[in-house]
């Protein structure tokens, strides 16, 4: 069974995805490693969700999954770490929402990289209508996702992944329309953090009068824009998957004068709180 955290991500695969997933053990593993030589790695799928009131659902089917050792015992190999076929609506993981996957044993090990296989992608509208989307060569081929930092798989240990899916770049609107509605193009942006050394931000928006205010673009950035999120009707937002450090927080919304927030610390197994209060323009 899979467990739902909600927000899309493996337990070892982050990415916060919703939806149930098998991971069977690592095909291309030894057969001879004892217990001792071996970790275990959960993956999570998470998206970055986008705002737009006439999509209903952003499907993407995952059929494989692998990380890639780095270690000198393993030199370098690709072992796979779930292999099917699992279709995940992205809308449904927002607000530090995630499903994760079984957990796998790897051997341990430093691992630098994921690669995803993606079979397809539709968009559903609010009018009931699913388009199927053209994939790109390389969705097919596998996704290859660099771990930042690189997972560290110890002996006995489990060591979660966070893929994160930003839905509002990795689904764009290509000018084509269906009945009105706005045509997609697809090309998946992802980024995989090593949740055993993350954090997490967290927190409301209101206006001067102390109301929730939903659809607030949040956007936390250091050096450039690391990931983005938008509140929900109750004014709430989460961050899942910050790698240790300081970060700037935005917070901008139509209407609104935009609010920025410098020096926020990070800091790994913590959720730092940060509400902002937008004053008309």
């Amino acid at each position: 069974m899979v467990r739902k955290n909600f927000k899309i991500g493996f337990l070892i695969l982050v990415f916060a995805l919703s939806l149930g997933l098998i991971v069977n053990s690592c095909e291309k593993a030894d057969d001879s490693l004892t217990t001792a030589d071996v970790g275990k790695v959960t993956l999570k799928i998470t998206d970055s969700p986008f705002p737009l009131k006439f999509v209903e659902e952003a499907n993407v089917t995952i059929t494989l999954i692998e990380m890639h050792s780095v270690d000198s015992v393993n030199g370098g190999e690709w072992l796979t770490v779930w292999e099917g076929s699992q279709t995940i609506n992205l809308l449904e993981l927002r607000d530090g929402k995630t499903e994760d996957l079984p957990e796998a044993e790897v051997p341990a090990g430093t691992y630098n990289m994921i690669l995803m296989r993606i079979d397809s992608v539709s968009i559903k509208y609010v009018n009931g209508t699913e388009v199927s989307l053209d994939l790109p060569d390389d969705a097919r081929a596998g996704i290859r996702v660099m771990l930042v930092p690189p997972v560290e798989v110890e002996s006995g240990t489990l060591s979660e992944i966070l893929l994160d899916f930003d839905v509002s770049k990795s689904f764009r609107m290509s000018g084509r329309w269906h009945r009105n509605f706005p045509g997609f193009m697809f090309r998946p942006v992802v980024r995989a953090v090593w949740m055993n050394k993350a954090g997490a931000i967290a927190g409301a928006v209101s206006d001067t009068s102390g109301a929730a205010l939903s659809d607030v673009q949040i956007q936390v950035v250091r050096d450039s824009v690391v990931t983005h999120t938008f509140t929900n009707r109750m004014g709430f937002y989460k961050i899942l998957g910050l790698p240790e450090g300081t970060y700037t927080l935005k917070a901008e919304k139509e209407g609104y004068q935009s609010e920025e927030v410098n020096g926020i610390q990070v800091t790994r197994g913590q959720v730092v709180n940060q509400n902002f209060t937008l004053l008309p323009q």
